[in-house]
């Protein structure tokens, strides 16, 4: 794929990520629809954020058709199994994406504007996947413990949806931790840990592999 179109997938893939994080939360009306509509674009663009190998881009091509494909039987059929299903499949395919952006990151030579777009995108991307972490918590809670309380306490009552899971999970993310919000399982509070913790881990890797990379071409 020609340097060009990566960036432009990954300005629109990080255009998708910022609609999800700041105008998301605000709907009020087709809410669901619109959660649906930025995920869908998040797998595809996502799939082609990076210059993949032939192997790696059909085995994301097709795992990616299979996610949308599930985001989607959801929408129209919306069941818990069906939103277990595709929240599982939703994460460990975009996991799989920011792996390899680090791994791109990683093995770059100097530090440009993909690798500066790649760099925020995957640490939107482990937000968003610590929000389907803990969406799928809130399901799994009622699927095998029979709970209809949700995974998150506010200080207004329980999370209502994913926007609510959003929101505890990048101010996790980000360690501001408000006082708002608590995990209100055994469950949450373990997943609350690996978002901190995936959170920190990411920063400081990527700060000192871009800084490393910086210095290194300016010596050059």
């Amino acid at each position: 794929m020609k340097p060009n179109q990566l960036i432009i997938n990954n300005i629109i893939l990080l255009n998708c990520l910022i609609v999800m994080i700041l105008f998301f939360p605000v709907l009020s009306f087709y809410r669901v629809l619109m959660k649906n509509i930025l995920f869908t674009a998040i797998i595809f663009f996502g799939t082609f954020s990076l210059d993949f190998v032939k192997r790696a881009k059909k085995f994301l091509i097709l795992s990616g058709a299979v996610t949308i494909f599930l985001n989607w039987l959801d929408y129209f059929f919306q069941s818990d199994a069906l939103d277990l299903v595709f929240s599982y499949s939703f994460f460990f395919y975009n996991l799989f994406i920011v792996v390899f952006m680090v791994r791109h990151i990683a093995k770059s030579e100097k530090v440009n504007i993909t690798i500066i777009i790649n760099s925020i995108n995957g640490y939107l991307l482990i937000g968003i996947l610590g929000a389907v972490l803990l969406a799928m918590s809130e399901i799994l809670q009622k699927l095998i413990y029979h709970l209809d309380t949700g995974a998150i306490n506010f200080a207004w009552g329980a999370a209502q949806g994913f926007h609510d899971y959003l929101y505890f999970s990048f101010i996790t993310l980000t360690t501001c931790g408000y006082g708002d919000a608590t995990p209100a399982s055994a469950l949450a509070k373990s997943l609350t840990i690996v978002i901190a913790i995936a959170g920190q881990l990411y920063l400081t890797i990527l700060i000192a592999m871009l800084v490393g990379k910086y210095l290194s071409s300016s010596k050059e």
